[in-house]
């Protein structure tokens, strides 16, 4: 992982997110495009603390810091591009 990375992936590693699909969140790396893998830093982090909502939100995970619910690595590969292109413009 880089610490120079433009973007930072936190995964949550809570039992929630973990069982709902954060388990194969955790490869992301092996699935981002060719032109991303450098700028993206990859790391679970503790329980973010949003199973205590009544709303269905797993697996979690933030990118720069920014909230994606029900995350899967094409949600999370289409936001890093849209937060790429954004930063391009």
């Amino acid at each position: 992982m880089l610490t120079s990375a433009k973007y930072k992936v936190q995964i949550c590693c809570g039992t929630m997110c973990y069982i709902m699909g954060g388990a194969e969140l955790h490869l992301l790396n092996e699935c981002l495009p060719e032109g991303l893998k450098d700028k993206v830093s990859i790391e679970g982090s503790a329980c973010f603390g949003k199973c205590n909502t009544d709303e269905k939100k797993h697996p979690c995970v933030l990118i720069n810091g920014q909230e994606l619910n029900n995350a899967s690595t094409q949600k999370i590969i289409k936001q890093l591009l849209t937060l790429e292109n954004n930063d391009l413009l």
